[in-house]
């Protein structure tokens, strides 16, 4: 081992300044190589869900309104705030970390009269929903995307039946969800708009059905979610949406409805086993 040491040592000697130099660069371009690949392998795993096949590329896009894919809880960045950038005249609103726009509900637990309202309206959806089961039927229903098609989970709005201001008829759903999964289109429940921009529907379960609002939505010509606006409201692509429409899910889908009935937001981990078609 010594001799070899010193071998290196004499043959480094032996190559010059320039020729030191040349090594020292060399080294050190593959050193930087070496980290910048180990960087990108490490961000690819842990923002790339494992399925069991190919599945739907993630756009800024395709993020579901209403939903934070981020992979963690809007409402733990929550702030109350009555100055969000859109809907000036809803007071008391509460404007979450990731955009949303919560409408004020009651404070107080809901009532028993209020629960029977939700849970109504939770089976009425359901059973309407039904005939939506394939993305195919929803299509030719008059459903068109209002998110990136390729998206994990994509809205498809029926604007007929918004421009119609009939709220919370769960026999003309606003919007359907569907999740494009491993197997294909799975509907994931339905999204109801208020009745006109920046007017909450009605809290028919008191605290169990919140309204919410986006203060960050860049949409297209034909009311498409193309991307998001920057803290000073100007969107690369698109319009501003700053007369928002509030909208209020409702999941029927099992894994889903089980936790999470009537939640504004749900994470990357709560939908990914549905994406996997494991759920």
């Amino acid at each position: 081992m010594g001799d070899l040491t010193q071998r290196a040592a004499g043959r480094w000697a032996a190559m010059g300044l320039a020729g030191r130099a040349w090594w020292t660069g060399a080294i050190s371009l593959a050193t930087a190589g070496v980290l910048v690949l180990g960087a990108v392998s490490l961000a690819d795993a842990s923002a790339k869900p494992v399925a069991k096949s190919a599945t739907p590329t993630t756009a800024m896009s395709g993020s579901m309104p209403g939903m934070n894919m981020s992979g963690g809880s809007s409402k733990s960045s929550a702030t109350t705030s009555s100055k969000s950038p859109i809907c000036s005249n809803v007071k008391n609103t509460t404007v979450m970390g990731n955009g949303m726009v919560m409408a004020p509900v009651p404070s107080t637990a809901p009532t028993a009269a209020q629960k029977v309202a939700a849970a109504k309206l939770v089976a009425q959806t359901k059973a309407s929903l039904v005939q939506y089961a394939s993305l195919s039927a929803a299509t030719a229903a008059g459903y068109v995307p209002a998110t990136n098609p390729n998206g994990y989970v994509v809205h498809y709005a029926n604007w007929k039946t918004v421009e119609s201001r009939d709220v919370l008829d769960p026999s003309h759903p606003s919007s359907l969800v569907y999740a494009n999964t491993v197997n294909g289109p799975v509907l994931l429940g339905a999204m109801y708009l208020g009745p006109g921009p920046c007017q909450p529907g009605p809290d028919i379960g008191g605290s169990l059905t919140d309204w919410h609002a986006h203060d960050d939505l860049c949409l297209s010509a034909s009311h498409q979610v193309v991307g998001k606006s920057t803290a000073s409201g100007t969107c690369a692509v698109g319009t501003h949406n700053t007369n928002t429409l509030f909208m209020l899910h409702v999941w029927t889908t099992p894994s889903l409805a089980s936790t999470h009935q009537f939640e504004a937001d749900l994470t990357r981990a709560e939908i990914a086993p549905i994406i996997r078609g494991q759920a």
